[in-house]
C-alpha cells in the first residue's frame, strides 16, 4: 500500500460522498459561500463519523494500520477525501453559476 493509492481511494470516497448528497443539501438556484463551506465540513464529518463504520472500510483501515508508515498513509487518505469533496463542489459551482448569491441569506 502506498500514498498514491491511499490518496486515490480517499479522493474517490470523498467525491462519491459529495456526489450522493450535493443536490439534496445545496440548492442550485440559490447558494452562497457559507452553504458551500458547511457542505464541505458536513461531508468531511460524515466520512470520518459514519462511512468508516462499514465493513469494507474496516478492512481497508486494518491494511493501513499494518503498514510501517500508517500515519503518512492516513494523512494521504484524509487529504484525498477532502480534495475529492472539493472537486465535486467545484463542478457544482461551475454547473450552477447562476444560483450563487454573494451576500448572506436573511
Amino acid at each position: 500500500m502506498n500514498k498514491k493509492d491511499v490518496y486515490f481511494r480517499g479522493y474517490t470516497t470523498g467525491y462519491d460522498i459529495a456526489s450522493e448528497n450535493i443536490y439534496s443539501t445545496l440548492n442550485p438556484d440559490r447558494y452562497n459561500s457559507e452553504d458551500i463551506d458547511s457542505f464541505v465540513s458536513e461531508r468531511s464529518e460524515f466520512e470520518s463519523d459514519s462511512y468508516r463504520q462499514y465493513s469494507p472500510f474496516e478492512f481497508f483501515s486494518h491494511d493501513i494500520n499494518e503498514c510501517h508508515n500508517s500515519e503518512g498513509l492516513w494523512e494521504s487518505y484524509e487529504e484525498g477525501v477532502y480534495k475529492g469533496i472539493l472537486a465535486r463542489v467545484r463542478e457544482f459551482k461551475r454547473d450552477n453559476k447562476k444560483g450563487f448569491v454573494r451576500n448572506n441569506r436573511s
